[in-house]
């Protein structure tokens, strides 16, 4: 399964640095830093499913939500 997370879900206080390596998101304090491949506790509000395959569109954008340390 894979899952869409738009760039408008994403919580306002993290910020997408591109110059990092690998290019994540992170707060402004670095406290959180989220990357690709990481493990993420989401919503999910959508879903498609396929002959082969399911897709999913979530939001981290709640209580309880975002990077599992």
């Amino acid at each position: 399964m894979s899952c869409f997370i738009s760039r408008h879900s994403i919580p306002s206080e993290m910020e997408f640095d591109p110059n990092s390596n690998p290019p994540c998101y992170k707060t402004m304090g670095e406290d959180i830093v989220i990357q690709q491949d990481d493990e993420i506790r989401l919503k999910i509000v959508g879903t498609r499913v396929d002959k082969n395959d399911i897709f999913a569109i979530g939001s981290p954008m709640d209580d309880y939500l975002g990077l599992v340390s």
